[in-house]
């Protein structure tokens, strides 16, 4: 008898939820909210995505991007909550094919939810002080969420839980119940609620940071004073990268010295790298300058920046060689991104690109 007052007492302890008498009538009352919701969200976004960033002229990508990447969360749980409903209401399918999809539901809500935190971690990290030098895109993508701080990991992680996982303590074997089903609707509804409040403030929040960025500039709308203001923007989000040679001149692998400089050019991304070379080993040279090359256009590919076009023009000054030499890459972010998700070989990601002019001495290496 103790012990089953004991059971009884961790089960209200675990579950704060009412319980209800007709589930069937809260199925139907769910499906009719979460529809009207996901009508809300559509309209909203569309407006937000189509109209809303057109008068932007400071990286309309990146607060694009963030948007995209919260409504795959709220059409992620407005889905499910029509989706539940559904099987519970009009199937004979059994709890098992429920508890897959909530299951499947729960590892894209964590992936959603971490992709999302981790482009709000980005946004954060170029309006601050905050760095993130890895290569690594998965360490990157990481310490973009850390960036964010304790409190918003811990949110994370209680998202995640009260989302996914809670739903499924009161459970006593594997199976998925009507009042399951209850208790991980009714969370994502309130989550979805609560996120839906937010967009339209945060819409305004980042209307005040287009703004301050055009404090104290001129008013003028042509584009070479928007590429100016993206080059500078871009040089920033690069630093933060970890690649001081923007600023200063740092050691180039254990061959010499680099340096780069951005150029202010009107419709793309110049960058002129200038190498002093103390070896005469021409097959290190050039495996170190196709090994940069891959990792300064994989950090360009992963900034949200209005600028598609970019150049690496290189001045390879060889101590054993008379003139400087050139290497000159010019790629566009739709074949960067096809590049680096076909290859990680840095040599074969040079040669598929194909705008450049490299110099005879570094050929056929």
């Amino acid at each position: 008898m103790g012990a089953s007052a004991k059971d009884e007492q961790v089960d209200m302890d675990i579950d704060i939820f009412l319980e209800l008498t007709d589930y069937d009538k809260y199925f139907v009352d769910q499906l009719i909210l979460s529809s009207t919701l996901l009508g809300l969200l559509i309209a909203t976004s569309t407006f937000l995505l189509q109209s809303g960033f057109t008068n932007f002229e400071f990286s309309r990508s990146m607060f694009l991007k963030y948007y995209i990447t919260l409504t795959k969360v709220l059409f992620l749980l407005l889905g499910y909550n029509i989706i539940i409903p559904l099987i519970f209401l009009y199937t004979d399918l059994n709890s098992k094919v429920a508890l897959t999809v909530h299951f499947l539901y729960s590892l894209l809500f964590t992936k959603y939810l971490l992709d999302f935190y981790s482009h709000k971690g980005y946004i954060l990290t170029i309006n601050s002080n905050k760095f993130n030098p890895y290569k690594n895109s998965f360490l990157k993508y990481v310490r973009f969420i850390t960036n964010l701080g304790l409190i918003h990991i811990i949110l994370i992680l209680f998202f995640i839980f009260v989302v996914t996982i809670y739903p499924l303590l009161p459970a006593t074997e594997l199976d998925f119940t009507d009042r399951q089903a209850f208790i991980a609707t009714i969370i994502a509804f309130a989550f979805s609620v609560l996120s839906l409040i937010r967009i339209i403030p945060q819409y305004f929040s980042f209307t005040e940071i287009e703004y301050k960025h055009k404090e104290n500039t001129e008013l003028k709308k042509d584009i070479e004073v928007d590429v100016s203001k993206e080059l500078g923007i871009l040089k920033d989000i690069l630093i933060k990268y970890g690649h001081n040679e923007l600023e200063n001149q740092k050691q180039f692998s254990d061959l010499g010295e680099i340096d780069v400089r951005l150029v202010d050019k009107k419709d793309e991304a110049f960058f002129v790298i200038n190498l002093n070379i103390h070896s005469s080993n021409i097959y290190d040279i050039v495996n170190a300058i196709e090994n940069y090359t891959y990792e300064f256009f994989k950090d360009l590919k992963n900034t949200n920046v209005d600028i598609n076009s970019f150049v690496l023009s290189y001045f390879v000054k060889i101590d054993s060689v008379s003139n400087s030499k050139t290497y000159f890459v010019r790629s566009k972010r739709v074949e960067l991104e096809k590049l680096i998700s076909e290859t990680s070989d840095p040599k074969e990601f040079v040669r598929r690109i194909e705008n450049k002019v490299i110099d005879d001495l570094f050929r056929g290496v």
